[in-house]
Formats: C-alpha cells, sequence, structure tokens
C-alpha cells in the first residue's frame, strides 16, 4: 500500500503549519508515486530538502531577487536580467535559464516556463520539478541506502565520505549550506512517516481480521437460523403426519351415512298377521 502523505505531516515535519501544506501534500501524492518515491524512507530524504529549501514549507519562490545569478553562465544565464527572472522557484528552488528551459523540454513545451517562470510557484509544478530533479540524478538510489553508509561525492575537488543525506544535501544545494537543517529534518521525517507507513500497512490486516470475524459471526447467526428452521419444519411434517393418520370428521359422517341400515320390518309381523293368529287360537278353544 502506497504512503499517502498529508498536511498533517508535513506541518509536523516543519513544526507549523502554512497555507501551502495542503495543495502540496496532495501533489505529493499524485506525482512522486510516478517517480518511485513511495515509501518512508525516500519520502523522508524527499521531504527533507524540500522543507529547507522552502522556507518550512511557506514559500516556492525564493526571497533574494536573483540579481547574484546575473551573468552565471554555468546556470544558462547569458541575456541580461536572467539572474533575477530565473531566480529560485518550486520546491527544490529550481535556477537559471538554463534549467526552466530544460524544464520545459521535459512538459513538452520547449519554452513553457522561458515565457512564463512564475509557473513553477504553483504547487503542481513545483513538486513536480522536483520529482524531475530527483530522478535525473539518481537520488532515490542515495536515498535506499542505510543511513550508515558512506557514499563518495566530488566537491570542488575534494572526494567527500557522506553519509546518504548529506551525499543528497550537497546534490540539491550545490554544496553545504544549511546541511545541519536539512539533517534534522531528514531524522524528524523518518520518524514521522515510518510509523504512518506502518499503521498503512496494519490497517489492512486489522481490517481483514475485523472482516473474518464478523463473517465468522454472521455465519454462525445462519447456521442457528437453519437449525431453528429444521426443527419448525420437523414438528410440522409430524403434525401433518398425526393428522392424515386421523379420519376427518367429514369422512367420519360420509361413512355413516353410507353404511346399511337395519330392516327393522323383517324384526316385526304385520298387525293383521297377528290378529288372525289370535283369531285362530280363539276358535280351537
Amino acid at each position: 500500500m502506497t504512503l499517502a502523505i498529508t498536511a498533517e505531516h508535513l506541518a509536523q515535519i516543519a513544526g507549523r503549519k502554512t497555507a501551502l501544506m495542503p495543495a502540496l501534500a496532495e501533489w505529493m501524492n499524485q506525482l512522486c508515486p510516478q517517480y518511485q518515491i513511495d515509501t518512508a524512507q525516500e519520502y523522508a530524504h524527499f521531504l527533507a530538502q524540500a522543507c529547507h529549501e522552502t522556507d518550512h514549507f511557506k514559500t516556492l519562490r525564493e526571497y533574494a531577487s536573483g540579481s547574484a545569478y546575473e551573468g552565471r553562465a554555468d546556470l544558462g544565464n547569458t541575456q541580461a536580467g536572467d539572474g533575477v527572472r530565473f531566480r529560485g522557484r518550486g520546491i527544490f528552488q529550481t535556477t537559471g535559464r538554463a534549467n526552466y528551459l530544460q524544464l520545459g523540454i521535459k512538459k513538452g513545451s520547449r519554452d513553457l516556463f522561458i515565457n512564463k517562470p512564475e509557473l513553477l510557484e504553483e504547487p503542481e509544478m513545483a513538486v513536480w520539478s522536483a520529482c524531475e530533479y530527483w530522478l535525473t540524478r539518481n537520488l532515490n538510489d542515495a536515498a535506499n541506502h542505510p543511513d550508515s553508509d558512506r557514499l563518495k561525492k566530488k566537491y570542488k575537488g575534494a572526494v567527500l565520505d557522506l553519509s546518504p543525506v548529506e551525499f543528497i544535501s550537497y546534490t540539491v544545494n550545490g554544496g553545504n549550506r544549511g546541511l545541519e537543517d536539512r539533517k534534522a529534518f531528514y531524522a524528524k521525517a523518518l520518524a514521522i512517516l515510518s510509523e504512518a507507513e506502518a499503521g498503512s500497512r496494519e490497517m489492512p490486516a486489522s481490517a481483514a481480521r475485523a472482516g473474518l470475524a464478523a463473517a465468522g459471526k454472521n455465519k454462525s447467526k445462519i447456521n442457528k437460523a437453519k437449525s431453528s428452521k429444521a426443527k419448525v419444519e420437523k414438528a410440522e411434517k409430524a403434525e401433518k403426519a398425526e393428522k392424515a393418520s386421523k379420519p376427518k370428521k367429514t369422512e367420519a359422517k360420509a361413512a355413516a351415512k353410507s353404511a346399511p341400515k337395519p330392516d327393522n320390518n323383517k324384526a316385526k309381523k304385520p298387525k293383521a298377521a297377528v290378529r288372525t293368529v289370535k283369531a285362530k287360537a280363539k276358535a280351537k278353544n
């Protein structure tokens, strides 16, 4: 299950709430997984850099005017006013004409950000530009190293042994500016998001257990209902059988009516015959 970033997570990492957090969290959830930034450790590294670069998720544009970048050929600022026009924007503070141009090419519209540099101040583009930076510098590889690992990075002619968070900080910043803050943000983000990630893994399991328990209860209820129904049906059958074995009253009446009646005429002699017999007896006397 993909870890979901919330505005509350951002507030906990930054130590304060800002108006940008809900929109940033929304776009992080939509865009970061597309760049395979989806685990607690990867997000912790990503958000540590973002938190520092945006002043605790407070701004998506560099506070400085950008005049310090004027004439910087390494940033592609070859035209007058490029320093101010292409100052840092987005959650990783994309800076310089060359980088704005590359993002436009990535979007399929070469001069999109050259003509409208302020687009990178929108939460969607701010998150997207940081994801592109993360991808092109292979920073997920560094993010997935254990914190105890030492990574080599060449900086100003020297080869440095750096922890993963230091390696990523040097890459994003181009140096070690704000390094301690970035490390502190990383530690805080890792603790907060690791707990959230563990919770998101446990929820489906607990939901499944609850579902099984509910299913068990329902099954028990169904079995009881079936048993009760079977008893009722059995009693009804017995009652029907008993009734069937007894003749019905109407049948008894019909049988009584149809039975032959005794012939009383055979038992009685006609009165005339009786008188004749008595007369004969008197005559003999």
